[in-house]
């Protein structure tokens, strides 16, 4: 029975050599970073039947999560905490693979889709933090719509006149529901089709089946479902008040931490320019390394300092007082 199975669904396509060292965690980062992103769809679904996107509905429905059905309650603390998990998980793989410069030739396309993939989180995590329209939220739109305005044309998407007929947060759920899903399909399609054509950059004589790696792939996946669960039931994520326009009270989600900390240090200019500065890093990683030159130590020391400066921007607005900006009142 197993064999007609495996004949039926090709099954047996799983059986091509992979090397045992890539069964190891640091490599197992891009998997995880896919079991999450299931858990984090998974549980966007659900959340999708009980959230009212409208603008005057959005805060009552996710009271109502909070206060009406514990078992929603707890799915919405997981589909955040999933977010956190991927957003940590994809930014950990691109930094092992950065160190071990598994980004060089035949593999900077999948280096960059995973610059990508790294970029729709980001996007995935914006809009899904203005959803809510708590105090958070409307302090997160206040900024994005500040800076959206500074770019011109090019950030005309994120104003509210840019289509007058629907609101802003309506348009970003829009985006968090559909657009941004359907980027993150796309990217990771061609991030699995390149890594299935060009194969993963551990070394090692020793093979084994992908079929047993994926036993293994499991395992840790199970062990992350069951740390992701265990912390939305021990740290609930809080819902604010209603929001205000023109007051700031909080700070953004933990992953825009190095983000704030910049605009507290350098202003709009600072809040513009990081993640300016980190993705184009990134993105010229390929092109900069040169293999033993002096180019490929630049990017390595680049690197070194870019990330510690991030971590350490992440800790010092985590510990600091909030601020406010924009000419908001505390």
């Amino acid at each position: 029975m197993s064999e007609i199975v495996n004949q039926r669904l090709g099954l047996d396509g799983l059986d091509y050599p992979v090397p045992v060292r890539a069964g190891q965690l640091d490599f197992m980062l891009g998997a995880l970073t896919l079991v999450a992103l299931v858990l984090l769809a998974l549980t966007g679904v659900v959340l999708t039947q009980f959230f009212n996107p409208a603008v005057n509905g959005a805060h009552d429905s996710v009271r109502y999560i909070l206060t009406g059905n514990a078992v929603v309650a707890l799915l919405r603390d997981v589909h955040i905490w999933s977010a956190s998990a991927s957003l940590t998980l994809v930014f950990s793989h691109l930094v092992a693979v950065f160190w071990r410069v598994g980004f060089r030739k035949p593999r900077e396309g999948m280096w960059w889709s995973g610059v990508l993939l790294l970029a729709v989180l980001f996007g995935l995590a914006f809009t899904g933090t203005v959803l809510p329209g708590d105090q958070g939220a409307v302090e997160a739109l206040s900024h994005a719509t500040a800076a959206a305005k500074l770019v011109g044309p090019l950030g005309a998407v994120l104003t509210e006149g840019f289509t007058p007929s629907t609101p802003l947060a309506t348009r970003l759920y829009g985006m968090h529901v559909s657009v941004l899903p359907l980027a993150l399909v796309a990217v990771l399609a061609l991030h699995l089709w390149l890594i299935r054509q060009l194969g993963v950059s551990a070394d090692g004589e020793t093979q084994e089946s992908f079929r047993r790696h994926l036993r293994r792939v499991g395992g840790f996946g199970f062990l992350l479902v069951s740390l992701v669960t265990s912390l939305a039931l021990v740290f609930p994520r809080d819902l604010f008040q209603p929001g205000i326009d023109g007051v700031e009270l909080t700070k953004p989600f933990w992953p825009f931490l190095w983000i704030y900390a910049a605009e507290n240090l350098f202003g709009m200019t600072g809040m513009m320019l990081a993640p300016g500065v980190l993705f184009g890093f990134l993105a010229l990683v390929p092109v900069a390394d040169r293999r033993d030159g002096r180019g490929a130590q630049v990017v390595r020391v680049v690197g070194v300092v870019l990330f510690a400066l991030m971590l350490t921007g992440i800790l010092y607005a985590a510990l600091a007082p909030a601020q406010p900006h924009l000419n908001m009142a505390m």
